[in-house]
């Protein structure tokens, strides 16, 4: 093989493994989807529906957004009294009576403008006695990924106070 041919051989399989390396990287199926963090949701709440004894709500997470990020888990959920302190933690369960994740926990992309939720549940009774709960003044909300907590103005008993991962969509269910 002469030299000039050698080069070209040379040259094009150098050319060859750039080319394939600038692909594989390329685009969005090569990057990674950041998650949400603190500045990229706007939060809610959906009106709190009763049934059978217990209450819950869905706590809503918007995208506000141009691009898609990523949420992982639970929200965390605090019940607070009036004062202002922490009266019970909810405890993180995959499905409850009012909803949940069937499909278990998932990191879920929400696409810009897009919605995630979770459930938030409890009895309004003490299970252990059938007697009555204490309620809380209102509850402290973190979004997954998060270090960003939101006060919300809703009162829920803190026997069996419940929330489920987060799921893509507005109805806290997957």
């Amino acid at each position: 093989m002469s030299t000039v041919r050698r080069m070209i051989a040379i040259n094009t399989v150098a050319l060859a493994g750039a080319m394939i390396g600038l692909v594989a990287g390329a685009g969005p199926a090569g990057a990674a989807v950041p998650a949400c963090g603190n500045t990229s949701l706007d939060y809610g709440v959906s009106r709190t529906d009763g049934f059978a004894g217990h209450s819950a709500f869905v706590l809503l997470y918007r995208n506000h957004t141009a691009a898609s990020c990523t949420l992982y888990g639970y929200p965390g959920v605090d019940a607070m009294a009036s004062n202002g302190r922490v009266i019970a933690h909810a405890t993180r369960t995959l499905t409850g009576s009012a909803g949940g994740s069937r499909k278990g926990v998932q990191l879920i992309t929400v696409p810009p403008h897009g919605f995630a939720s979770a459930t938030v549940e409890w009895a309004n009774f003490n299970p252990a006695t059938s007697g009555p709960c204490r309620y809380s003044a209102g509850v402290l909300e973190t979004a997954p990924n998060t270090t960003k907590s939101v006060p919300i103005r809703r009162s829920v008993s803190i026997c069996s106070l419940q929330v489920h991962p987060t799921v893509l969509g507005w109805t806290g269910q997957s």
